[in-house]
């Protein structure tokens, strides 16, 4: 094999390799541009659906004249529902009127066995007291009542398999509860029956 053909193989070789660490470096500048679009993209759509969840809360707070509305969702102490049980509860969302002390700061990580009342007969769609006074369970009766709240209401918040995945309440501190949603002292069917349907929209959110 003369020279010429030697350095025209050499140059050739050369040149593949070259070329095949541009195209590496080039796919991978491609792939990590697209992670980067994916996690961009993924924090935007957080983001909205976090406005979604705020201006509905922040409309069944009005539509309803309560002094505090929130959602409460289940976990694990990492991420939020998955088919696993749920060990633990936050409240995620939140909102008050004006001077109302919050209460996500103070309910983080709370052991749903430290609930089961409150859970067990928002399931059962009994959690709805125009006067908390008559909770029967002492315990949560007293931990409501901590906060101010003279009313409370509470409905549950399905999947589209119809997993429990969270909780929406409302409580009324120092406002007054329209007299439209109340009846025999009592809140009645049709405010049930809006709670919970307006309730229900915000699965697709959470």
């Amino acid at each position: 094999m003369d020279g010429t053909r030697i350095a025209e193989l050499l140059i050739t070789s050369i040149t593949s390799i070259v070329i095949a660490l541009i195209t590496a470096g080039y796919f991978k500048r491609r792939q990590e541009k697209s992670k980067e679009k994916m996690s961009g993209n993924q924090l935007m759509k957080q983001v909205q659906q976090s406005e979604i969840v705020h201006y509905a809360l922040r409309e069944l707070r009005r539509k309803y004249n309560a002094d505090r509305v929130y959602i409460w969702q289940f976990h694990n102490g990492g991420n939020f529902y998955t088919t696993s049980p749920m060990q633990r509860a936050s409240i995620t969302y939140e909102r008050c009127s004006e001077g109302l002390e919050r209460k996500a700061e103070k309910y983080q990580g709370v052991l749903i066995s430290n609930i089961p009342s409150y859970l067990k007969d928002t399931m059962e769609e009994k959690m709805f007291y125009h006067d908390v006074e008559l909770i029967p369970d002492f315990a949560l009766r007293s931990l409501i009542l901590s906060h101010g709240t003279f009313a409370h209401a509470a409905t549950p918040i399905y999947n589209k398999d119809k997993n429990l995945i969270g909780i929406v309440s409302l409580d009324w501190v120092f406002s007054e509860i329209s007299e439209e949603y109340l009846s025999d002292d009592q809140f009645t069917d049709k405010f049930k029956d809006l709670f919970k349907t307006e309730s229900s929209s915000l699965a697709n959110y959470l």
